[in-house]
């Protein structure tokens, strides 16, 4: 108090008084914020897509729904027109906020700005939610919008935003914990509603944030609950009210991922889920250490010696350092229970195996082991283990230490001009030291005018893209998404696909097609393969397969091609497109288009091809082709006579002890062959100098038991060798007598 001239005493306000920031005033901070980081993404919001990548999935994610519900009137969970001609194909609810709430914004703004709108908006509403939660929790406001500037421009959610609109919906996890310690502290129906409704809307966020933090968090709570503080959760209304909050919300999202509970552990795409938990594990020392791609600290450091396999998920040293400070210093209700979920989010981060610069290793008599971590105890678990990815849960690390960020400024700051200063220099500085690049990037979305005559050409019913190739092939993945945006405006079927829940033989139209596998690889064209592949007697397979299964057209995306492929090889598969097909209807710079003819007879010779089990062509130094099997792979053979044949192949051994290579034909096995003679970097030619192939068709495998664990390929991130344990090329199929394929 003061005595004014008037002689009557006056508040003053203490200099240790916080300032207060309004909650629009926050918003609008938030918003310039955005926009300073991502102009880019303003500036083509009309042209670009925020990202790339995944994005372009999402782009045709929400247009699927909408499309789905109320223009074809069937449910969206069931699809017709990707991965043709496979029909009925199981979709699952991606981010079930977006795909349904994003409807009415399409309507309006078309699927490419709603999309753009929807990841700048899950940005700002992020850091403003963050903002309200952190006011109320440490009640000082500059330190809260501080806090919500590291929760929203984590280096993980600045990563994921650029093409995952579902893991970027994060926003309702600061109003669920608001809710929550709100909940602990006095139970109301009011808090008790509120909690619900928010626990609903971060599972329906997407499923994965469901799992890493919801379902995550719960477990922490009770745990920490049992060991440390049992009032938190045994009395009478603490109990009842979280336990049936859990049970409705349960009973509320279980309509959207009851269909994904049903179909993930039927589909191939699960089958990698131990390979992914060890390849995105995350890198111990990519918290601490910046790398190449960090903006501000990249031209300083290299991560030339860290795993390069691992994704980068620096969290800065300024978060650091006044994380720290919030931990050990600050006076923060539920503090405790933060810093065991912030140490519980790390320690599962890391993955199956401790990960500092690679996998760490013990070896216990000349017999290496892993180091295993607790994420097995979660990737174990049915239905869970679909999860895959271990390193997102670096983002549930880097949402408590927004929280101690901002306790700990709180420690520090008071009502001073340097206090305002601090906390705009922090605002920027932050995001600065964790994002990867000024400005956030965009991709090219704009449609190409050929889908024009698509789209208004009746007789053009089935649509097959190229480049193309399979799921083990990222390039492939990336243009599956570009061809199902473009679906977004033509509504044709198309051949490709990639969901985040691919169907088992979604690729087998083509890769068990011997033309159309050509044209998936079409290196093999001018480069050669494992196999001796007669382009001329193929084509009749692959005619007949588009005609029977009433493909249009073939359209040839040059833009595409070329940054994938060779001179030699773009103009390879484009004479063998024109030998197949005729020549192109439409052909200019960025893209050929080709009919597909209706013959009226077709004559099938016998032919040798690949099936399933490789994976790209390679070539030795001499130009001889090999190829990668996995643990099973397979040499086709349509229109064979029947009759003895001789199996001549070359086997590549790097793995002293893959020692055993099994061949079968059609499940009966024919030769059981010691290869531990082979040593590396010799290749060894074996002969199988008899065995027997019915008429018509014969399926060859080459099947190599699991290895062990070997050193090399845990330093690199893979998780074992099964994948990568020999390498066959110059395979040769000669019929006794008859001359090779005769």
């Amino acid at each position: 108090m003061r005595k004014a001239i008037t002689g009557r005493f006056i508040p003053v306000a203490d200099e240790n008084t916080p300032y207060r920031l309004p909650v629009w005033g926050a918003l609008l901070r938030y918003a310039v914020l955005r926009v300073l980081f991502a102009y880019a993404a303003v500036r083509d919001l009309c042209s670009g897509v925020i990202g790339g990548g995944d994005a372009y999935m999402f782009l045709w994610d929400i247009w699927w729904f909408k499309h789905a519900l109320l223009t074809l009137h069937t449910s969206p969970l069931i699809n017709n027109t990707i991965y043709y001609p496979l029909h009925n194909i199981p979709m699952v609810w991606s981010t079930p906020l977006n795909e349904l709430g994003s409807i009415p914004l399409q309507y309006l703004f078309g699927n490419l700005v709603t999309y753009n709108l929807l990841i700048l908006t899950h940005f700002i509403l992020s850091g403003l939610f963050m903002f309200i939660f952190l006011k109320k929790l440490i009640k000082n406001d500059l330190p809260a919008f501080v806090g919500g500037v590291v929760y929203t421009f984590s280096v993980y959610h600045f990563t994921v935003s650029s093409g995952m609109l579902g893991l970027a919906t994060t926003e309702f996890i600061p109003l669920f914990l608001y809710s929550f310690t709100e909940f602990l502290d006095k139970q109301t129906i009011s808090r008790f509603i509120r909690i619900t409704v928010f626990a609903i809307l971060v599972s329906l966020s997407d499923p994965y944030i469901a799992i890493y933090f919801l379902f995550t968090f719960a477990i922490v709570f009770i745990l920490y609950a049992l060991i440390f503080n049992r009032q938190l959760i045994f009395t009478e209304k603490r109990f009842w009210g979280l336990f049936l909050s859990g049970v409705i919300a349960i009973v509320v999202v279980s309509p959207f991922y009851i269909p994904m509970v049903r179909t993930v552990e039927s589909l191939h795409s699960a089958h990698f889920a131990a390979r992914d938990a060890v390849i995105y594990s995350e890198d111990l020392l990519g918290y601490f250490i910046p790398t190449h791609s960090s903006f501000l600290w990249g031209r300083f450091y290299t991560d030339s010696k860290l795993n390069p396999t691992i994704t980068h998920y620096l969290i800065g040293y300024t978060v650091l350092v006044f994380g720290l400070l919030g931990i050990f210093r600050a006076k923060l209700k539920f503090k405790a229970l933060f810093v065991f979920f912030l140490l519980v989010s790390f320690v599962l981060s890391l993955g199956p195996y401790l990960q500092v610069n690679g996998p760490v290793l013990i070896d216990i008599h000349n017999s290496y082991r892993l180091v295993p971590m607790p994420y097995y105890a979660i990737w174990k678990i049915p239905i869970l283990n679909f999860l895959r990815f271990p390193n997102r849960y670096a983002f549930c690390m880097e949402l408590m230490l927004s929280v101690f960020v901002a306790s700990g400024l709180s420690v520090i700051m008071r009502r001073n001009i340097s206090t305002i200063i601090a906390a705009v220099f922090l605002s920027v500085f932050i995001p600065l030291e964790t994002t990867t690049g000024m400005p956030f990037n965009t991709s090219d979305a704009v449609i190409p005018a050929i889908y024009k005559t698509i789209k208004y050409e009746p007789g053009i019913k089935v649509i097959y893209d190229l480049p193309s190739g399979n799921e083990f092939n990222l390039e492939y993945v990336v243009n599956s998404y570009r061809y199902m945006y473009y679906q977004t405006y033509h509504h044709k079927t198309i051949v490709y696909g990639h969901t985040p829940r691919p169907p088992n033989h979604a690729d087998d139209f083509t890769l068990l097609n011997p033309l159309l596998q050509v044209f998936s690889e079409p290196q093999s064209i001018s480069y050669g393969d494992i196999i001796d592949r007669p382009f001329g007697d193929y084509i009749p397979y692959g005619l007949k397969a588009m005609d029977m299964d009433h493909v249009s057209v073939v359209l040839l995306h040059k833009e595409i091609l070329s940054p994938e492929f060779d001179k030699n090889t773009e103009k390879a598969l484009y004479g063998l497109l024109i030998k197949t097909f005729g020549h192109p209807f439409i052909d200019n710079s960025s893209v050929a288009m080709f009919f597909v003819p209706h013959p009226d007879r077709l004559v099938l010779k016998p032919v040798v091809y690949l099936g399933d089990g490789w994976y790209e062509p390679h070539y030795y130094s001499n130009g001889v082709a090999y190829r990668w099997m996995s643990n099973d792979a397979e040499i086709r053979l349509s229109h064979w006579k029947g009759g003895d044949a001789t199996i001549v192949f070359s086997v590549f051994r790097p793995f002293t002890k893959v020692t055993d290579l099994d061949v079968f034909i059609d499940a009966t096995l024919v030769a059981h062959l010691d290869i531990s003679s082979i040593l590396s970097p010799n290749v060894g030619t074996i002969t199988i100098p008899s065995v027997y192939l019915h008429d018509g068709s014969n399926t060859i495998v080459f099947h190599v038991e699991q290895g062990p664990f070997e050193p090399f390929f845990m330093q690199s991130g893979f998780p074992d060798v099964n994948p990568y344990s020999l390498a066959i090329s110059q395979v040769k199929i000669e019929e006794k007598g008859r001359g090779e394929g005769k």
